[in-house]
C-alpha cells in the first residue's frame, strides 16, 4: 500500500515556497504528503498547506509580498498565497497549539509554538500530521576528497555482502551506495520491495526499534527519503527553529539531497494496518471539533474508492464518534454541506450516507429520507422498503452520473411515498387507488415541495434546491414518454429540451435506469433497454434540430400584443407558448406569416 515515488515532483513547489517565505526551514503538511505515500497523486498539486516555526507576525514580515496574491487571516494566523506560475495555492499556518473549544468547532485560544510535535498534537487524525521538507547537505564521500575515483574503482571490483553475496562490477554509482549503506544498517529499504507483505512487517519492526527508516533512491526517485517518527530524533532534527543537517547526517551519513518526512503520530503504522486513527484521545478530538465526525466519514468514503486502499476506523476512534454523535447538531449546516458536496461531486456518496446513518446523524440533515425506513412497498415492484431502495439506486447511479445534484436528488426521489401509501390505504379497490395517484398526493409532487424546502434549510443555494426539486417533479417523465405514440413523443422531447435543456432530460433517463435496476424485483425483469434506446432517440432529435425557444420564434410578445392589445401579460405568454408547441411539431412552421395566422386562430378559439 505504501508508495514512495513522486516526491521528486514536489521539489519545484518547495523551492518556490521557500523563496516566497524567505525561509529554508518550512514543511509541507497534510494531504499532499499523504496522497503521494498512498499513490493517489504525483504531480499538479493545486493547493499545499505549509507550516514552520516562528511567530505569525515574523512569518508575514519576511514574506515576499511582491509575488502573487496574498491574503491574511489574523484570527487563525493563516496566510494564503495564490501562485499563477505553478497554478498552486499555498496556505501558511505557523506551528501552534490550541486550547478549549466551547462551541465544539473553533479553538478559544491559540498560542504559537516552536515545537513541530506540539503542532502535530492539535491535528485531528494521524494522516493529517505528516510533515515534508526538501533538505540539502554537503557533498557525499564519493564526490569529495582526494582519490575518490580510485576508491570508486576499488568498490566496483570488490564483492560486498548485502543480504546475499553479490559482485558489484559494472554497477551504477547509486547502486554501490545502496550496497555500502545496506551492509552497515538494517533500516534501509529498496522502494521496489515495499509491495511485499514480508517487507511491510520488517518496516513495522524497524520503525518500532529504530524510530526512523531510509528509503533509497530508485527508478522513480532520484533522491533518498528519510522518514522519522522518534520524538527525540525529531527534536534534534528541528532545533532552534531550523532543520539541523548534521543530525540528519548521523542517520543518512552520505546524503547530498534528501526528502525528509516527519511522522510524529506514527501514521505509517496505521496505514500498514489499514486503519484511520485519531491523534491522541479520540474523545478529546471530537469534543474539540464535532465537524471531525463528518470529515472522517468523508476521508474513508473517498479513499476507499481506490482499489488498492481498504481502510477502516481504529476501534477507539469509531467508538468515540458513536459516543459523541449528537455534538454534530452544534455545527452550522452549511459547513457540513460543504463536506457532503466534496463527496457527492466526485466520490462514494452511497458510502458517505451509509456511514452517516450508522452514526445516527443522518436524521439531522435528511429527516424525510430517514422517515422512509420500514415503509414497505408492493412486492411486485419493490422487495425492499423505500429507504433501502433509495440507497441501492444511489449506489448504482453514482457509477454512471457525476452530477452531484442528481445524486442528492436520488436521496429524495421517493420521500413522498409514505404519504402516498397512507392515502392509498384509505380505499381498497383498484379504481379508487388509481384516482388517488392522479391527485397531488402523487409522490413526485409531494417530494418536489419537501425537497426544495429541506435543501434550502441545509443552505443549498436557491438554484441548487430548485434543480433538485425539478428532478423530483419530472423523474417519472421518461416513463410517460414510453407510453406515447412516436409523433407525440418526438414533440414532447423537443418541447422538454426547449424548456429545460438536453442535459436535464438525459439526467432524468439515468435516474430512470437506476430507479428501475434498484428495484431488484423478483417478479419482473428490470429491463432498461427501452431507456437506453430513448436516450439515443433524444440525442438524435437534438442533433437533427436546433433548440427552439420562445426567443427563436419568428413572432414576439409585441406582435401578439398588437393582435390582442386589451389582454394582460399572462395571456400573451400563454399564446406564445401555444405557438411554441405548434412549431415543435414541425419546425418548418417557424415562419412569421404562418405564426401570425395561427395566433389569430388561437384568439378566435378563445372568443377574442
Amino acid at each position: 500500500m505504501i508508495n514512495i515515488s513522486g516526491f521528486d515532483n514536489l521539489i519545484p513547489y518547495y523551492d518556490l515556497a521557500r523563496k516566497l517565505l524567505k525561509n529554508n526551514d518550512i514543511f509541507f503538511v497534510w494531504w499532499v504528503v499523504r496522497d503521494i505515500l498512498l499513490n493517489l497523486k504525483k504531480d499538479n498539486f493545486e493547493d499545499i498547506d505549509i507550516t514552520c516555526a516562528g511567530k505569525p507576525s515574523d512569518v508575514f514580515e519576511k514574506l515576499d509580498k511582491t509575488y502573487g496574491s496574498i491574503f491574511k487571516t489574523d484570527k487563525f494566523w493563516t496566510i494564503t498565497i495564490v501562485d499563477k506560475k505553478l497554478w498552486c495555492q499555498f496556505e501558511i499556518t505557523p506551528f501552534r497549539e490550541e486550547w478549549t473549544y466551547s462551541d465544539s468547532r473553533h479553538p478559544d485560544e491559540l498560542k504559537w509554538t516552536e515545537s513541530l510535535i506540539s503542532d502535530s498534537i492539535r491535528r485531528d487524525f494521524t494522516m493529517n500530521s505528516l510533515y515534508y521538507a526538501w533538505v540539502w547537505g554537503q557533498k557525499s564521500w564519493f564526490e569529495v576528497g582526494r582519490g575518490s575515483e580510485e576508491v570508486w574503482r576499488d568498490l566496483r571490483s570488490e564483492e560486498l555482502i548485502w543480504g546475499r553475496k553479490r559482485v558489484w562490477k559494472g554497477l551504477k554509482r547509486s547502486e554501490v551506495r545502496r550496497g555500502i549503506r545496506g551492509q552497515n544498517s538494517d533500516f534501509v529499504f529498496d522502494v521496489e520491495l515495499l509491495s511485499s507483505s514480508k517487507w511491510e512487517e520488517k518496516l513495522k519492526k524497524v520503525l518500532k526499534n529504530k524510530g526512523y527508516v531510509v528509503f533509497d533512491e530508485s527508478f522513480w526517485n532520484k533522491y533518498s527519503i528519510l522518514l522519522v517518527q522518534d520524538h527525540d530524533l525529531i527534536n534534534k532534527i528541528l532545533a532552534n527553529w531550523k532543520i539541523q543537517v548534521d543530525e540528519i547526517k548521523n542517520l543518512v551519513w552520505d546524503f547530498v539531497w534528501l526528502h525528509l518526512i516527519i511522522d510524529p503520530q506514527k501514521w505509517l503504522q496505521d496505514i500498514l494496518n489499514q486503519k484511520i486513527r485519531a491523534v491522541g484521545n479520540p474523545d478529546d478530538r471530537i469534543n474539540e471539533d464535532a465537524l471531525r465526525i463528518i470529515r472522517w466519514i468523508r476521508f474513508v468514503s473517498i479513499l476507499n474508492m481506490y482499489e488498492h486502499i481498504n481502510l477502516d476506523f481504529e476501534s477507539k476512534t469509531w467508538l468515540a464518534m458513536k459516543k459523541y454523535y449528537f455534538l454534530i447538531r452544534k455545527i452550522a449546516k452549511e459547513r457540513v454541506v460543504q463536506e457532503m458536496k466534496k463527496v457527492f461531486k466526485k466520490w462514494n456518496a452511497f458510502g458517505f450516507v451509509w456511514l452517516m446513518d450508522e452514526l445516527n446523524i443522518l436524521k439531522y440533515f435528511f429527516p424525510a429520507l430517514v422517515a422512509c425506513k420500514h415503509i414497505d412497498q408492493p412486492t411486485r415492484y419493490h422487495p425492499f422498503d423505500v429507504y433501502a431502495h433509495t440507497l441501492l439506486t444511489l449506489y448504482h447511479l453514482q457509477k454512471i452520473n457525476k452530477d452531484y445534484l442528481v445524486r442528492f436528488w436520488m436521496l429524495y426521489h421517493d420521500v413522498g411515498k409514505p404519504d402516498q401509501y397512507y392515502r392509498a390505504s384509505i380505499k381498497k379497490n383498484e379504481a379508487s387507488q388509481q384516482e388517488l395517484y392522479k391527485l397531488e398526493i402523487n409522490h413526485p409532487v409531494i417530494w418536489s415541495e419537501i425537497a426544495e424546502k429541506e435543501f434550502l434549510q441545509l443552505w443549498f443555494s436557491k438554484k441548487e434546491a430548485k434543480q433538485i426539486g425539478f428532478y423530483v417533479k419530472y423523474h417519472m417523465f421518461p416513463w410517460d414518454l414510453l407510453n406515447m405514440s412516436e409523433n407525440k413523443r418526438k414533440k414532447e422531447i423537443k418541447k422538454f429540451i426547449s424548456e429545460y435543456w438536453l442535459e436535464n432530460l438525459l439526467n432524468l433517463c439515468d435516474i430512470t435506469i437506476w430507479d428501475r435496476l434498484g428495484q431488484y424485483n423478483p417478479l419482473q425483469h428490470s429491463n432498461i433497454d427501452w431507456v437506453l434506446k430513448l436516450k439515443e432517440e433524444i440525442k438524435q432529435i437534438y442533433e437533427q434540430s436546433w433548440r427552439i425557444t420562445l426567443k427563436e420564434l419568428k413572432v414576439n410578445w409585441n406582435d401578439i400584443k398588437k393582435l390582442a392589445w386589451w389582454k394582460t401579460g399572462p395571456f400573451i405568454w400563454q399564446i406564445l407558448n401555444e405557438l411554441l408547441e405548434f412549431v415543435l411539431e414541425d419546425e418548418k412552421r417557424n415562419d412569421r406569416k404562418i405564426l401570425l395566422e395561427k395566433a389569430k386562430q388561437l384568439l378566435k378559439i378563445n372568443n377574442l
